[in-house]
């Protein structure tokens, strides 16, 4: 494992515990205090889960694409930038009446964490556009299963995609908190559906064949989800963007796109519950 990558699991651990400290000064509070939620939330969010996911990435993604990774210094730089980034906007929160005061620091330390992200998009997008090496890395846990990881590579980039409209979004956010109630619901979706949840799906896709020694039960099974998932998350992003909120149309459409998403769920956890138990595989 490279040393940026066990930065980031160390970093993200680091994160956790934080978490667990502002949950319960939070809970031992006599009154409600809306940044220290805030400060809570996003440091399990970005810190925890987040950081895991770019270190797990880092290690994984050459391994299933079958190709050389493209810069450990970026990586680094993502390192230091995305640690400066959540410390700087955490802390204040913590202290501050947000969204009524929100620091210079926090807002420029947001600011750092998005820039961190581009940094790691361009890392993976530049990684995923090389060419396959001629001697790609080894695979610790054997070869898998080739049709479920071109599966895995399009949960993996479309998540990256997310990554990239829902930050931003974040950072609109502390530029103008009257925006706040309206498009909360998207910003939290975007991140937690499309960035991490889709690119635990591609993940787990390309780990579960190995950790079990034997291919996906159903490959076309997780191409549907696939496209069930990103269309139920795309329409109910719309629904909130789009529609006056409590009409008729905004929540039929949230309930539609709504079932279309908890149909994905069930497909990946029907997916996954056949690959790991011990049934016989469907054929592709």
């Amino acid at each position: 494992m490279k040393y940026f990558t066990l930065g980031f699991i160390v970093s993200s651990l680091a994160y956790l515990l934080l978490t667990a400290i502002l949950g319960i000064l939070f809970l031992t509070r006599s009154a409600f205090n809306y940044g220290l939620m805030v400060a809570t939330v996003h440091a399990l969010l970005l810190g925890f889960a987040t950081m895991l996911v770019f270190g797990v990435n880092y290690h994984i993604i050459p391994i299933f694409s079958g190709r050389n990774f493209y810069s450990p210094r970026l990586a680094y730089l993502h390192l230091i930038m995305g640690n400066m980034g959540i410390l700087g906007f955490v802390f204040p929160l913590t202290f501050s009446s947000y969204p009524v005061d929100i620091t210079l620091l926090t807002k420029l330390s947001a600011i750092v964490f998005g820039l961190s992200i581009l940094v790691f998009i361009y890392n993976m997008l530049r990684t995923f556009m090389s060419s396959a090496s001629k001697e790609p890395p080894a695979n610790p846990f054997g070869a898998g299963d080739k049709a479920a990881d071109k599966m895995a590579i399009r949960f993996t980039g479309i998540s990256i995609i997310y990554l990239l409209i829902g930050c931003p979004l974040g950072i609109f956010f502390l530029l103008r908190p009257d925006y706040i109630p309206y498009l909360r619901p998207v910003h939290v979706h975007i991140n937690l559906i499309g960035f991490i949840s889709i690119m635990i799906f591609g993940v787990s896709y390309h780990m579960f064949p190995r950790f079990t020694g034997k291919p996906l039960y159903s490959v076309p099974l997780g191409r549907i989800q696939f496209w069930l998932a990103n269309i139920g998350l795309a329409g109910m992003v719309v629904s909130w963007w789009s529609f006056e909120r409590g009409s008729a149309v905004h929540q039929y459409s949230l309930l539609i796109f709504g079932a279309l998403e908890a149909v994905a769920a069930a497909l990946y956890i029907y997916n996954c519950w056949k690959t790991l138990s011990n049934k016989t595989q469907k054929n592709h």
